[in-house]
């Protein structure tokens, strides 16, 4: 891996330190377009692979049941995982529809189960229609084809509002189960704000 460049020590003269300066400013022009998109910090990680513009497939019993694209990707060999930054998966049918998108800040993929893990903002969408659910973090288990969620959650349907604590849903959000549901609406928006998510 690459270090870092750093300013000049003072013990650096004047001339020197300036010239390398221009240099710096010179190089970093020429380059500004090729720049990733990705913070310095994230890059400072101590990853074996930094990847920019991720898209790969997720499959299931060999057959591709979606696609998974994120800004940034870490690879990370010995813990067998990518950790990736703002990540999109698109979800297939069977017939090769596509069923749902699942967005979020960041998260977690794993080689050896293609399980992924998302977190900040995780937003799920059906394909066709406006149902929606929003939480903070979930997981997409490969082998059961199923999203996972153990923190607040609501889901949004026309004419209904769901909240809880925890869930279990498939990407088109068609059969969402809530362990412990402490909302459900019928379009009753003065209930809705009494009852807002933990």
């Amino acid at each position: 891996m690459s270090r870092p460049w750093s300013w000049p020590s003072r013990g650096t003269s004047g001339g020197a330190a300036l010239a390398l300066f221009c240099l710096l400013v010179m190089a970093g022009c020429e380059e500004e377009s090729q720049k990733p998109l990705a913070s310095e910090t994230l890059l400072g990680l101590e990853a074996d692979q930094v990847l920019v513009g991720v898209e790969m497939n997720l499959t299931r019993a060999g057959v591709r049941n979606g696609i998974l694209a994120a800004d940034t990707a870490f690879s990370f060999q010995e813990e067998g995982l990518l950790r990736l930054r703002t990540l999109v998966i698109t979800f297939y049918g069977s017939t090769g529809l596509e069923e749902g998108v699942l967005t979020g800040r960041e998260g977690e993929y794993w080689f050896e189960t293609g399980d992924v893990e998302v977190r900040g903002g995780v937003e799920v969408t059906e394909a066709v229609g406006s149902k929606r659910l929003v939480t903070e973090r979930l997981r997409y288990a490969a082998r059961a084809d199923s999203l996972y969620g153990d923190t607040a959650f609501v889901l949004y349907r026309p004419g209904l509002e769901m909240r809880g604590a925890s869930f279990v849903s498939d990407a088109e959000l068609e059969n969402v189960q809530s362990l412990d549901p402490s909302f459900v609406s019928e379009g009753n928006p003065a209930a809705a704000r009494r009852a807002p998510p933990e």
